[in-house]
């Protein structure tokens, strides 16, 4: 699930005011700031699902990442659904579950110990 942020979370922060507009991601007189906040948050969602149950430092990270991860795909399925752009909303869909369940069983792991 990670994986499936880092690039565009790169291209968030990275990328060029023109080529978001070029992209239907920003209108032209739009700031491109909330652009960037998001690829900032997805960036660090990556290292936040991955890293502290990894090295066991700070576990709640995790599942706090996760959840975080689902909240960004309820605000893409509405932007989407704005847009009336269909054709994404499967794999926000997937996406949405999968971080719920990551979610979800790592919050049930931490309570179990």
């Amino acid at each position: 699930m990670s994986l499936f942020f880092i690039m565009p979370g790169y291209e968030k922060i990275t990328g060029s005011k023109k080529k978001h507009v070029a992209d239907g991601h920003l209108k032209p007189n739009s700031s491109i700031i909330p652009i960037r906040i998001l690829g900032f948050l997805e960036l660090s969602g990556c290292f936040g699902i991955i890293f502290p149950w990894l090295f066991s430092i700070l576990p709640i990270l995790t599942p706090m990442a996760a959840t975080g991860f689902c909240l960004i795909m309820l605000a893409g399925i509405f932007v989407h659904i704005q847009k009336k752009e269909y054709k994404m909303f499967p794999m926000l869909i997937i996406v949405f579950i999968l971080s719920a369940a990551v979610a979800y069983f790592r919050f049930f792991n931490l309570s179990v110990k």
